[in-house]
């Protein structure tokens, strides 16, 4: 269920070392402030290991990563300096570096890696469902041995919820949940004023050889003001995740020392059809379906122009992706010609369950194209929990959804094809994702060779009509820069100075 509601997205987007510690003074020639204040409306419950999104975006500024995906989604060292992995992708091996320290000045060791890897799969963290074993052969390295084959696995290795903790510090009792002192990142809790709403940061003196530009920062859940009245007042720096359809969006793009920032979440939204019925059973029904939805209308009428086409979930920012199979297959003359050649040529009558607002712009719509091909739409709000209750036991007829791709990974899509809880279609779609798990056991050339047939099933079958990834905004001070362009919906100090 985590998997359908989650908005995750696991892309990081720092830079090359040498681009994120520099300092402010060397940015800029003259001292700098050392404090920053952001404002975010996702407050994690915890500071220790989680899916949700809000201790992503924790965990990304306290902790390291063996390898991270920078804003171009290339793999960048980290904590590992080098790895190899064996010729049928179930056995990667990671050198450490020795440079590398925790907030107290502790060398961070394989046995931190290890230590963190085995606790994660003990509390059942679900990145880790495809380890074996972690083993340590020696001080400088770290064998991570698969249940399965998977060449997609250092996109998992890239996610915040595999970073590095301390072993010393967990075992002598740190407080992990709420106020992590010793970490292996760029900054440490200082403290975490619940009752306000507020984690206060400090960086990580040792963190790069440096530690970060901005020493102090503030990140405050609640604002009194709105958005722009608090960054136009000094209250607030920097403010991320804001919805596309906020009303602060307006009055950023216009006022004068303020930045807007657009990039589009990793949460693709689309139609999934239960082929347990028999209209959907039917594939010229599901071809004219896809043919009759105008995704660029869509995202113009319900998204004000927001968001990037997604008739399939292969976009650039997955890995895996292929050009070429993205374009939308709108064609009303041929969706009324699949109509025709199907069991339902005067069309039907079905209904498509959403569970808020905005889904209900995006529904009106579609029962707007349907209609052009004799297909009636009944629109049935339901409560989120129930919508994916029902997607997940087949109770349900179409619906709409939105799926987190949080490896960043196309392995991460293939439950929906497999047969399985999230096989929502309930069709024969099932060859799709048989040849999305053999391209995870081959080289990058039959890779390719595969997911471009499981890519084509797709637009052949529709099993899923595609939507699109909606843009999200952050906004900051002008005075404040990054070091490398907003790439996913999660902020990272360490790529930020003041000039």
């Amino acid at each position: 269920m985590k998997k359908l509601i989650a908005i995750l997205m696991i892309l990081a987007m720092l830079t090359s070392v040498c681009g994120i510690t520099a300092s402010a003074e060397e940015k800029s020639g003259e001292s700098a402030r050392d404090d920053l204040v952001i404002y975010s409306a996702l407050e994690p419950e915890t500071l220790d290991v989680s899916v949700s999104v809000s201790t992503a975006i924790l965990f990304r500024n306290l902790y390291t990563t063996l390898y991270r995906l920078n804003y171009n989604n290339q793999l960048v060292p980290e904590l590992a300096e080098s790895y190899s992995v064996n010729e049928d992708f179930t056995e990667y091996s990671f050198v450490i570096r020795d440079d590398f320290f925790f907030s107290d000045g502790t060398p961070i060791t394989v046995e931190d890696v290890k230590f963190t890897f085995d606790r994660c799969i003990e509390l059942g963290i679900e990145y880790y469902d495809v380890i074996d074993k972690i083993e340590t052969p020696d001080d400088k390295t770290v064998v991570i041995t698969l249940k399965d084959p998977n060449n997609g696995f250092m996109a998992y290795i890239t996610s915040e919820h595999m970073s590095v903790m301390s072993k010393a510090a967990i075992e002598s009792g740190m407080d992990v949940e709420n106020c992590p002192t010793i970490t292996s990142g760029a900054y440490y809790v200082e403290n975490w004023d619940k009752e306000n709403h507020r984690i206060y940061l400090k960086g990580n003196p040792y963190f790069m050889g440096t530690g970060p530009s901005i020493e102090n920062v503030t990140i405050c859940y609640k604002i009194d003001d709105t958005i722009y009245e608090a960054m136009q007042n000094g209250t607030i720096d920097y403010a991320t995740n804001i919805s596309y359809d906020a009303e602060e969006i307006p009055y950023l793009r216009v006022i004068d020392g303020i930045d807007i920032i657009p990039y589009d979440n990793c949460s693709w939204n689309f139609i999934s059809l239960n082929q347990e019925r028999s209209y959907f059973a039917d594939v010229n029904v599901r071809r004219a379906i896809a043919s009759a939805i105008d995704v660029d209308y869509i995202i113009s009428s319900s998204l004000y122009g927001q968001g990037t086409p997604a008739p399939l979930l292969i976009t650039g920012a997955i890995s895996g992706y292929l050009p070429g199979f993205n374009d939308s297959p709108y064609d009303v003359k041929k969706a009324k010609e699949y109509m025709a050649e199907s069991e339902y040529p005067d069309g039907f009558s079905m209904t498509l369950e959403i569970s808020d607002d905005s889904g209900s712009v995006v529904a009106d719509c579609v029962k707007t194209l349907l209609k052009e091909i004799n297909i009636d739409v009944e629109v049935i709000k339901e409560d989120g929990n129930l919508l994916v209750n029902n997607a997940l036991s087949g109770n349900y007829d179409a619906t709409f959804l939105s799926y987190s791709m949080y490896s960043g990974h196309i392995s991460h899509a293939i439950p929906l094809f497999i047969d399985g809880d999230l096989h929502l279609s309930r069709g024969n779609d099932t060859e799709i994702g048989e040849l999305m798990q053999r391209s995870l056991a081959v080289d990058d050339e039959e890779r390719d060779e595969l997911l471009t047939e499981a890519y084509s099933m797709m637009r052949d079958q529709w099993p899923y009509i595609g939507l699109y990834w909606i843009t999200v905004y952050d906004a900051k001070v002008s005075g404040l820069q990054l070091s490398e362009p907003v790439a996913s919906e999660k902020y990272i100090l360490s790529n930020m100075y003041w000039e």
